[in-house]
């Protein structure tokens, strides 16, 4: 197709785009329900993430005044949420003053003044928040409540060269759930204590109230031990795994405290009876023994005594993935030893068969509707691994997951927990936050705990909703936002995600697909792909290019789980995929990137307890950390052709596309001048 000239050609994607939009949208008749209208969405002076529940925006601006005061109920923990906000301005280049509130002196025009108030007719750690043209107002239901308005002030201000300012509006702001959290694996890779809270600053930042610290794993028992120093003995630990590093009891209350004043409760977690190969070692016998259960008994007193229960009401015993002889007995034994010490029991479920009053924390990576068969609490880390699928794909998922199947806290539903499980050895623990999409995972499934979601609709867990679909556009709306988030306030820090939505695919002989990722295996078992009888498939799409010019893009064919490394490796030099997928532009083979170690990583059964996992990840390995591939355009229309196979059965089946570019941090990020339409 050729175009005369950028009108044309404007008139012509125009109507391009609204053809295919009406034809998607016929094909999803029923409207996605979403917590906020669009146009509520669209009304916001700023992107907000999680998204206020009510907020009226007054079209004027409240500039920030070097020097400006605020002031604070006389309350330590109102005092906490006010340095808080000192800091936020600070970092906008602010000066303030703190003050407390002094009965029968009147406020100062164009301060800020913090309350709360506990008969505010609104659900606990909501706030009123009023930004006027003569000062902000926050009344919150609770100190939690006020330090959340503070969280939404940060996202508020808006600065240029010469000016700070915050949009005149008002906001009625509520959690839907009550328990929002976010687990770290830190027996298996150990990490330091500053790395600790700077990732407590960050779930403050979005609203999460709850810290699930995994302590404890095959590698290590982390916390300290005074009555048996030996767990702390590197001689008793994995080899490669941080033997050397523990956490004291004077480190563990320094993390709850600093928790604490971000409104943040720990939940430690001391894993048992499974998920301990340093156990034996350590005491010559396991820990579902008598002998075990014994030494276990000591600890979680020893624990107790030194971590005070107002810190830390809940204790993690994990109970998953293990076969006892007396299962009944150990789980009998150790619950009680928690509530003799005043603590209320949590573990996994699947797992030991939980205890009445306990806390269960349900890890299906499956869909389960099961919770009504529940009779204890519950938190819900469904599709919740960080290092379950690829980058992407987990955004899709922790968007349209609607946590515990209810649109809001209730008596037993409490929430849910994100979970990041660096499984395999990592040697440099910021790529974590590379090689898992810690960040941008969290900001989204920030939004399905504070909003809520008002529907549930286990289709998006394996694709994407038809472009110009109502959840489509939703979707894509908070993509925006992300990348917003992501420029604004993780211009340092690994952010694995790039907009993806606006790519559409046509699968030969099954129609078309939306998405810059599409995960295979996910399609065929939800029903929504026929799976192939010859294990392959071919898909192709269409791209836009206004001159001859270079793009780049992510390129994947498969991604491992970072609790494995089972996947058929890098691919042999020149080639895209190591399980024979290929690429065409233009109906020619398009030559595979240059690889650093091609033909490495191989491994085809999962690797856990073998020397394979002991191997960290490279930045090679993930589609989103390496370098993207050039793709040389021609002007016009360029076909692009996908075939895609899958070559062994525990195979993770996907393919990735995404077109990125360099912004001026030299981040990789979206790229939507190209425009990608399944037809031409």
């Amino acid at each position: 197709m050729m175009i005369g000239n950028k009108i044309k050609m404007g008139k012509i994607l125009f109507f391009l785009s609204v053809s295919i939009l009406s034809i998607a949208s016929a094909q999803e008749k029923s409207a996605w329900l979403a917590p906020h209208t669009l146009k509520q969405l669209a009304s916001a002076p700023t992107a907000l993430i999680p998204f206020p529940q009510k907020a009226k925006w007054n079209n004027g601006a409240f500039r920030l005044q070097q020097n400006i005061t605020i002031l604070y109920q006389a309350n330590d923990s109102l005092k906490n949420s006010a340095i808080a906000l000192q800091d936020v301005l600070q970092q906008a280049g602010i000066k303030s003053n703190i003050s407390a509130i002094k009965k029968g002196i009147p406020h100062k025009p164009g301060s800020i003044v913090l309350k709360k108030d506990a008969g505010l007719n609104i659900q606990k750690e909501g706030y009123h928040l009023k930004i006027s043209n003569s000062g902000i107002e926050i009344n919150g239901k609770d100190a939690a409540g006020v330090f959340y308005a503070v969280q939404t002030i940060r996202q508020l201000i808006q600065q240029d060269k010469r000016t700070v300012s915050l949009p005149t509006c008002e906001i009625e702001d509520w959690p839907a759930f009550s328990l929002r959290g976010f687990m770290h694996d830190t027996g298996r890779n150990f990490q330091e204590i500053n790395s600790l809270k700077q990732q407590l600053d960050r779930l403050a930042a979005y609203k999460f109230n709850t810290f699930h610290w995994h302590l404890t794993d095959n590698p290590a028992w982390r916390p300290e031990s005074k009555i048996f120093p030996q767990l702390n003995d590197p001689k008793f630990r994995k080899a490669g795994r941080n033997p050397d590093k523990s956490y004291s009891f004077d480190e563990i209350r320094e993390i709850i405290n600093y928790a604490a004043v971000r409104h943040i409760k720990v939940i430690p977690e001391l894993d048992m009876p499974g998920h301990s190969a340093y156990f034996e070692p350590t005491f010559g016998f396991k820990m579902g023994s008598p002998q075990g259960m014994d030494v276990l008994e000591k600890l979680i007193d020893e624990f107790c005594a030194e971590i005070p229960v107002k810190d830390c009401p809940i204790i993690h015993i994990g109970s998953d993935e293990v076969h006892i002889d007396e299962p009944k007995l150990f789980i009998t034994r150790m619950s009680a030893r928690l509530k003799k010490n005043g603590r209320q029991p949590m573990v996994w479920n699947p797992g030991l068969k939980a205890e009445k009053g306990t806390i269960e924390q349900l890890w299906r990576d499956e869909e389960t509707n099961d919770f009504q068969n529940i009779t204890n609490p519950y938190v819900d880390s469904y599709a919740g691994y960080l290092n379950s699928s690829d980058a992407l794909t987990l955004i899709r998922r922790y968007f349209f997951q609607q946590p515990c199947n209810r649109e809001q806290s209730d008596s037993l539903a409490l929430g849910g927990i994100l979970c990041c499980w660096p499984d395999t050895r990592v040697e440099d623990k910021s790529k974590i936050f590379e090689h898992n999409p810690v960040w941008p995972g969290m900001i989204t499934y920030s939004e399905a705990l504070w909003c809520g979601r008002p529907q549930y609709e286990p289709v998006y867990m394996a694709k994407l909703p038809a472009s110009g679909s109502d959840a489509w556009k939703h979707f894509n709306e908070f993509e925006k936002r992300l990348a917003n988030h992501r420029d604004r306030f993780f211009k340092q820090d690994p952010f694995p995600f790039a907009a993806f939505s606006n790519v559409e695919w046509k699968i030969e002989g099954q129609g078309n697909i939306t998405g810059g990722v599409l995960n295979f295996d996910d399609l065929i078992n939800s029903g929504q792909l026929k799976a192939p009888e010859n294990d392959t498939i071919n898909l192709s799409t269409y791209l836009y290019s206004d001159r001859e010019k270079e793009i780049y893009a992510w390129v994947g064919f498969e991604t491992a789980a970072r609790s494995t490394r089972k996947s058929a490796g890098l691919p042999e030099q020149g080639k895209w995929d190591a399980n024979g997928g290929y690429i065409q532009l233009n109906d020619k083979n398009l030559p595979g990137p240059t690889w650093s170690a091609p033909g490495q990583y191989r491994y085809l059964e999962h690797t856990w307890f073998s020397p394979p996992n002991e191997i960290p990840f490279t930045d090679e390995e993930f589609y989103w950390s390496r370098k993207p591939v050039k793709i040389s355009l021609k002007k016009g229309w360029n076909k692009l052709k996908v075939h895609s196979k899958r070559s062994y059965k525990e195979q993770d089946w996907m393919f990735a596309f995404v077109p990125v570019k360099l912004n001026n941090e030299h981040k990789w990020v979206e790229d939507l001048s190209i425009f990608i339409k399944s037809t031409m």
